[in-house]
C-alpha cells in the first residue's frame, strides 16, 4: 500500500470470470452466512495454539466470505506493521514486508484505531502507499481493520483488497470487526502459551545449568559451564565472563564462549564506575544495567549488551555478560542473567574454596614428608604445589602459645606479609602450629635477616615468635632445616618474651644446648645463682638476667653491653654489682663460660615449661 507507481494512471484489466461485476452495490452477508462464517473463525481461533496456522486459516475465512482477493494480517512491533500473515499468492512476504505506522491504510488505521475502506479508485486516495511486491495496482477497494488487545490498545491490522470497485455493506464490517477480535484474542492467547513455554523451556535450561554449576569443582570447568549455559539461555552470539583483578581493580577477560569471540576491554576506570552502578541497581532494572554497560564499553550498542555482576555477600568477584547481533535484550533477559550471575558468583567462591584447600593439602603431605625424610615424596608435592626445592629457600615456624593474640588470623597475616616480601609461599597452617616454606633471592644471610626483620613487627603485634631456618637447596636436608626453625620459635620464645622473629643463627650456644636432657643436666652453683637471678627479675621487674646474658656474650665489655641494650656503661656496671650481691657471684674469679651455660639451660628449661 504505497504511493503512484510511474504508470499510475494505467489500470490493469480486471478478469470479468474472476472479479466480481462492477455494477455490484456492495459485499452482504445474510444473518445465517455470517454467524456461520463467524462460527468458521471461533472454530479456527480455537484448534490451535499454533498461530501461524490459525492465521492462515483467517486469511482464508475472510477472503472467502468477503469475496475478496487476498487478505493480509499486520502485527504491530515497536513503531513498524510486519506482514504475518497474506494470501498465498504472497506468502513469500511474510517477516520480510513491514510498513511505518504513518505509512498507507494500515498505518492510518494502526494510529486512530478504527475501521477504514476506500470503495474505489484507491490509488487516488492520499492515505495510500504504493508497495510494488504487493501488485496494489491491481486492485480498486480496500478495507482495513484494526486489530485491539483487551487493554485497547492496537497489536496488528488486517487489511482486505478487492480488484474491482466494493462498497462493504456494514454487515461485512461487522463482521470483519468481530473476526478482528477473535484474532486478537487468538495472538493473546498464542502470545501467553509461547511466553508461558518460553519461561518454562528458561526455567528448565536454568535448572540444568544449576545443576551443571554445582557439579563443577574447578573454576576452568564452571567458566565453560557458565559461558556455554548463559548463551544458550538467552540466545546470545557470545558470553563471557570477567573477573575483578584485586591489584589492579580493573576487570580482566576470564573465560568467553565461543573462545574466538571478539573480547572488549572495559576502558580504563570504567570498572569501578560500572560496579558503583550496579550495586545502587541491586543487580535489578535495565537501567542501572544499561548505564553500567555504557560505563565499560561506551563504543557497543547498550540494547545489544546485557551485564550483571557476580557479587557474593558485599564483595563484588566480577561480571557476567552477554553480547547479541540481531537482537535486543529484554527485563527477563536481564533477571535470568542476574538469576546465572548469582549462582556464578557463590559456584565461584565454592571452587576457589575447593582449590585453597586441595593446595593446603598437598602442602601438608609435602611437609609432613618433608620431616618424615622423604626425599621423592616431597619434591612431587612440591612440583603439584609449583615449587622447586632445588632453588634456595628456607623455612618458617611458629608455634601456638598462650600469648597469641589472634591465633585465627595469623595465617593470613603471616601469608600476606611473606607475599609482599618474597611474593611466593607454601603455608602448612594447623591448629597447634605454622609452618612456612618461602624461597630465597640468594643463599646469604642478608636474605635471612631482610625477612626476619619483615616478620618482626608482625610478631610482636600478634604476640608469638616466628623461627627462621637457614638457607637451603633441595629436599635432603630439608627435615633438619625445619627443625632449625621449629628451634628458633621455641627459644626464641625465651629470648624475645612480647613477641617477634627470631632466626637459627641469633640463637648462638643455644643450638647447642636445646636437644639436651635437661633434668640430667649439673645442678651446680651457677645454676642456682641464675635461678636467684631469675626470681628477682620476676619480683622486681628488673633486667639482670638479660644484662648478665648480653655481659657474657660481649665476653666480658662493659661497653660493648652497654651499646646493645641502649644504656650508659654506667648502668651496666650498677646491674653487674647487684647481680653479684643477689646471685652471690665474683664475677671477675667466675668460670664465666660455665655461668653462660648455666643460663642458657636454666631459660631453656623455662621456654619448654612454658611451651608445655
Amino acid at each position: 500500500m504505497g504511493g503512484r507507481s510511474e504508470n499510475e494512471e494505467k489500470r490493469l484489466e480486471v478478469n470479468p470470470q474472476t472479479a466480481p461485476p462492477k455494477t455490484r452495490e456492495g459485499a452482504f452477508l445474510s444473518p445465517r452466512r455470517e454467524t456461520e462464517t463467524l462460527y468458521a473463525v471461533i472454530k479456527t481461533v480455537s484448534s490451535s495454539l499454533d498461530l501461524d496456522q490459525v492465521l492462515r486459516g483467517i486469511v482464508e475465512i475472510a477472503t472467502d466470505a468477503t469475496d475478496c482477493h487476498a487478505c493480509f494480517i499486520y502485527f504491530l512491533e515497536g513503531e513498524r506493521l510486519v506482514l504475518r500473515a497474506a494470501s498465498p499468492s504472497y506468502s513469500h512476504l511474510l517477516g520480510e514486508l513491514s510498513l511505518g505506522t504513518d505509512e498507507g491504510l494500515a498505518g492510518w488505521v494502526a494510529r486512530n484505531k478504527t475501521p477504514e475502506f476506500i470503495p474505489d479508485n484507491a490509488m487516488d486516495d492520499p492515505r495510500m502507499k504504493y508497495v510494488a511486491a504487493l501488485e496494489e495496482e491491481r486492485f480498486q477497494s480496500m478495507v482495513a481493520v484494526p486489530i485491539l488487545s483487551k487493554s485497547g490498545d492496537v497489536i496488528g491490522v488486517a487489511v482486505l483488497h478487492t480488484a474491482a470497485p466494493r462498497e462493504f455493506e456494514q454487515g461485512v464490517l461487522n463482521f470483519l470487526v468481530h473476526t478482528a477480535s477473535l484474532v486478537a484474542g487468538a495472538i493473546e492467547n498464542a502470545q501467553l502459551y509461547e511466553e508461558a513455554r518460553r519461561r518454562v523451556q528458561a526455567l528448565t535450561t536454568l535448572t540444568e545449568l544449576s545443576q551443571a554449576l554445582a557439579a563443577v569443582t574447578t573454576r576452568e570447568d564452571l567458566y565453560g559451564a557458565v559461558t556455554r549455559g548463559a548463551r544458550d539461555l538467552l540466545g546470545a552470539d557470545a558470553c563471557q565472563v570477567y573477573r575483578l583483578d584485586g591489584d589492579s581493580e580493573e576487570l580482566v577477560l576470564a573465560a568467553s564462549d565461543p573462545p574466538e569471540s571478539p573480547a572488549p576491554s572495559p576502558r580504563p576506570g570504567g570498572t569501578r564506575l560500572a560496579l558503583d552502578l550496579m550495586r545502587r541497581a541491586n543487580g535489578r532494572g535495565r537501567g542501572g544495567r544499561r548505564k553500567a554497560a555504557q560505563a565499560l564499553w561506551p563504543d557497543l550498542d547498550e540494547d545489544a549488551l546485557l551485564v550483571a555482576p557476580l557479587v557474593v555477600g558485599d564483595e563484588h568477584v566480577g561480571i557476567l555478560c552477554c553480547l547479541a547481533n540481531d537482537r535486543q535484550f529484554n527485563s527477563e533477559d536481564g533477571e535470568l542473567l542476574r538469576a546465572v550471575a548469582n549462582q556464578t558468583a557463590v559456584g565461584l567462591k565454592k571452587t576457589e574454596l575447593i582449590e585453597r584447600l586441595t593446595a593446603e593439602n598437598t602442602v601438608k603431605d609435602m611437609f609432613d614428608a618433608l620431616a618424615a625424610g622423604s626425599v621423592d615424596g616431597a619434591e612431587a608435592k612440591a612440583a603439584e604445589s609449583g615449587f622447586d626445592l632445588a632453588g634456595p629457600h628456607l623455612f618458617l615456624h611458629v608455634d601456638r602459645t598462650g600469648g597469641a593474640t589472634s591465633w585465627a588470623e595469623l595465617p593470613d597475616r603471616i601469608e600476606a606479609q611473606l607475599r609482599r616480601v618474597v611474593g611466593r609461599v607454601l603455608l602448612d597452617s594447623r591448629p597447634d602450629r605454622l609452618r612456612a616454606l618461602v624461597p630465597s633471592t640468594n643463599g646469604g644471610g642478608g636474605a635471612v635477616e631482610a625477612l626476619r626483620a619483615s616478620c618482626e613487627p608482625l610478631g610482636s603485634e600478634l604476640g608469638v615468635v616466628v623461627g627462621l631456618s637457614e638457607v637451603d637447596r633441595g629436599a635432603a636436608s630439608a627435615r633438619r632445616r625445619i627443625r632449625e626453625a621449629a628451634d628458633a620459635a621455641r627459644i626464641g620464645g625465651s629470648l624475645v618474651s612480647d613477641g617477634g622473629a627470631v632466626s637459627y643463627e641469633q640463637l648462638g650456644a643455644y643450638r647447642y644446648l636445646v636437644h639436651l636432657e635437661l633434668d640430667d643436666a649439673p645442678r651446680d652453683r651457677y645454676r642456682t645463682s641464675v635461678e636467684k637471678l631469675i626470681a628477682y627479675d620476676g619480683q622486681r621487674g628488673s633486667r639482670l638476667v638479660e644484662t648478665l646474658e648480653q655481659y657474657l656474650a660481649d665476653r666480658g665489655s662493659v661497653t660493648t653491653s652497654a651499646r646493645a641494650l641502649y644504656v650508659h656503661p654506667n648502668t651496666v656496671r650498677q646491674r653487674l654489682e647487684r647481680i653479684e650481691r643477689v646471685a652471690d657471684l665474683d664475677l671477675s674469679e667466675a668460670d664465666l663460660l660455665s655461668l653462660e651455660l648455666a643460663l642458657k639451660l636454666v631459660r631453656l628449661q623455662g621456654a619448654r615449661a612454658k611451651g608445655a
